[in-house]
Parts: structure tokens; sequence; C-alpha cells
């Protein structure tokens, strides 16, 4: 690791005199002294590993970091902006040493799980207890794509009046911060009453911390979805718990091709 383009270079040489090279160089873009553009440049104008594929790292916008590059006549692998999660610099750094088949396979498995826990979600009856109207839209049109009917309740409180008018449901997702009664009282509410006591409970909380998730598993909840929302953890967490009455079978239909909703999602939904 090297603080600056001066002592990077610095490092290329070195390696360079040992008849060393590096096979990949990450770089910032935005330093003191040296940008990153400018120790790329002159990595590649004295040809010091001259193999090595170049990610850039910036906390600005990407494109104004490509014309940067490209004014500069400067080579990049790719430029990856920040944050930067695990799974993207995995796939970048794949891509640019060209092992991109493995990354991709392992991808390809992930995305294949998922869609079998929507294809197992398909007549599921869901109550979706949750009072901010942008999340029950986007949580009605996720849970709709994997063939789940959704009733919704705005609060605690209509969630127990709608399940006392005996309407059967095959589980719950229940936010914890309502108005008029939250998800916690809710819960308790329903495991007091025996005909609810089996009933699949799930949390949909920004609460995310050790001792949060014990406050739901206390109240008498199965599990715990954190926002903002993984789709993919979403769909694996409530599939764990909760299964239709009536299983649609392998060809049930969805509104949306799972795959696609996958990629478009899995990173972007934040639910507050």
């Amino acid at each position: 690791m090297a603080p600056d383009g001066d002592q990077a270079l610095a490092m290329l040489r070195a390696a360079l005199a040992q008849k060393l090279q590096y096979d990949l160089v990450m770089t910032d873009w935005k330093m003191p002294a040296m940008d990153g553009v400018s120790f790329v440049q002159r990595m590649q104008a004295e040809s010091l590993s001259p193999e090595a594929e170049v990610i850039m790292v910036t906390a600005y916008n990407r494109d104004e970091a490509l014309q940067a590059a490209e004014q500069k006549a400067v080579h990049l692998s790719t430029v990856l902006t920040k944050p930067v999660t695990p799974s993207t610099l995995l796939e970048a750094i794949g891509a640019a040493l060209g092992k991109h088949m493995d990354v991709q396979t392992h991808a390809g498995n992930k995305v294949q799980d998922q869609a079998q826990n929507m294809a197992n979600l398909a007549g599921v009856r869901l109550l979706l207890v949750e009072d901010n109207d942008m999340n029950q839209e986007l949580a009605l049109e996720l849970l709709g794509a994997a063939g789940v009917e959704v009733k919704v309740a705005n609060h605690g409180q209509e969630a127990l009046d709608m399940l006392a008018t005996g309407t059967a449901f095959d589980g719950v997702l229940m936010d914890c911060q309502m108005p008029v009664m939250d998800g916690y009282a809710a819960t308790r509410a329903i495991r007091a009453n025996a005909r609810w006591a089996k009933l699949p409970i799930i949390a949909m909380t920004a609460n995310a911390m050790a001792g949060d998730k014990e406050k739901v598993l206390d109240a008498g909840m199965n599990d715990h979805i954190a926002k903002p929302l993984n789709v993919g953890d979403m769909f694996a967490t409530i599939a764990k718990w909760i299964k239709p009455a009536v299983a649609m079978g392998p060809n049930a239909a969805t509104a949306t091709p799972i795959p696609r909703l996958l990629k478009a999602c899995q990173y972007c939904l934040e639910l507050t």
C-alpha cells in the first residue's frame, strides 16, 4: 500500500528492478500532490508493470474521472464510485484479471438461489403491516412479482382487526415503528391469541443492532429483516419461515421476470 502517487511509483520501480511486476493496481483519483490519473500516466509512460490492470476508485463523478483519463491517454480497466460494495469490488477485480467467468458463475448461482426463494413464495397470503405509503407501494410491487398476495394494514391495531375477521394469512411482515400501535405491541397481542400462536411474523425495521434483534425476538417475532432492504435477503428470510397454504407448483407465473427484478433492485432499495 502506498500513501500517495510518488511512493507508489517508487514501489513500482523497485519491483521492476527485481524483475517483478504487479498484476493489479488500484488507485484513488483525487489525491494531494499527484492525482490518480497523473500517477497512472507516469506509471504507463515508464512501463512500470506494463501488464498491470488499473482500477480507479473515486468519490467524485465517474464520467469526469474517465474523461480526465482519456485526455491524458491513460488506460483504465474500470472506474468504481465510492462507496464500493465487496461484491462490486470482487467483480471488478475478477474482470480486470480475466477471471470474470468465475465471478459470473458465483453471481449466477446467487441469482438462481434467490429466484428459487421467490418461486417458493408463489401463492403465499401475506399481511403487510406498514404505515409508510411509499414503503407499501414498493413492497407490494416486489412481493407481487413473486406471486405473493398481499393485504396491507397501516398500523398494529388495524392488523389485529383484520386478523379478527377470520381472514387467513400464511405470515405477517411487521414494521416496528408505527402510530396507534407499534409492531412490538401488535406481535405480543397476536401471540396472546392461541389461534395465531404459530403464525410466522417477520420484523421489517431500520433498527439493525444486536439488541434490537433481541427485542424483536422477545416480542414473539420469528426473524428480522433490516432496512435499508437487500431484496435477496428479504426473500430468503420470508421463504425460510413462510410457506403457501396451497403450493402453486414450479410453473407459477410471476408479474416480473425474477432475475431481472433482482438485478434491478438488489442493492438499490432503501425503505425507511
